[in-house]
């Protein structure tokens, strides 16, 4: 067996080899391109349109009027959805099931603006799409937003999935942008709030223990020595091919 250099782990790529080797192999390895799909690009579009939302909060006053709250969210999510009109077109689907996407993706902005409105005061946002890298774990990760109160450090992720359940796949991911923020700061958060944009609920508070955090470094570790080769036989298919409706095979 020939060792390469200890790879860059990512959260997304952890989950992806704890889900099938052979699913981290063709993606970080192979590198094959990804299938295009409107869930991918939707949910790129609805991140893009609370990232620039969040940074107009970083740079200005304060909103306070839900309807300017909704008007300018919107007003960002449709130019970035205009923009996307040749990908979405290269979709293949129908205009009418687009045209459903957009309203869902309108609908869970508009969920998004409503919890906004209902904090006492509104949201510091420390950073928005926050990127840590940790040479020390050899992990990057892109949070997507972190505030902070007077009762200390909040990560939030915002999820646009239909299912709005806490899996292990999110308590893991959860679990080490925890690490990762630990590392860069010093300083381990409060809570990692899963915001599911489906849900007109409040987020879903993960509270990340010193046992939690002492899992993922062992976590990191594992997977860091089981991804040192590159070869596809270290890398066995446990999901019996699924792995590969995802990628764009050769051939």
């Amino acid at each position: 067996m020939i060792n390469i250099e200890k790879r860059i782990l990512s959260p997304t790529a952890i989950n992806a080899y704890l889900s099938c080797p052979r699913k981290y192999y063709l993606r970080y390895i192979k590198r094959l391109p990804t299938k295009p799909s409107i869930y991918l690009i939707r949910g790129a579009i609805v991140h893009k349109t609370l990232h620039e939302f969040n940074m107009s909060c970083i740079r200005g006053p304060p909103y306070q009027d839900i309807g300017e709250i909704k008007d300018t969210l919107l007003l960002i999510f449709n130019r970035l959805w205009l923009e996307s009109k040749n990908s979405l077109n290269a979709l293949g689907l129908s205009p009418e099931l687009i045209e459903d996407y957009r309203a869902d993706s309108e609908a869970m902005l508009i969920n998004f603006a409503n919890w906004f409105c209902r904090q006492a005061t509104p949201p510091v946002v420390y950073t928005s799409e926050l990127k840590i890298f940790s040479d020390n774990l050899r992990v990057m990760g892109i949070i997507d937003a972190v505030r902070i109160n007077d009762n200390g450090v909040f990560l939030i992720d915002y999820k646009t999935s239909k299912d709005c359940s806490i899996t292990d796949d999110i308590v893991r991911q959860a679990t080490l942008y925890s690490l990762l923020y630990q590392d860069r700061n010093d300083e381990t958060p409060i809570a990692v709030y899963i915001h599911f944009l489906r849900d007109p609920g409040e987020p879903t508070a993960i509270f990340i223990d010193d046992a939690q955090l002492e899992y993922g470094k062992v976590l990191i570790d594992f997977i860091h020595e089981k991804t040192k080769t590159k070869y596809e036989i270290d890398y066995p298919c446990t999901c019996r091919g699924r792995c590969e409706q995802d990628f764009i095979m050769p051939g």
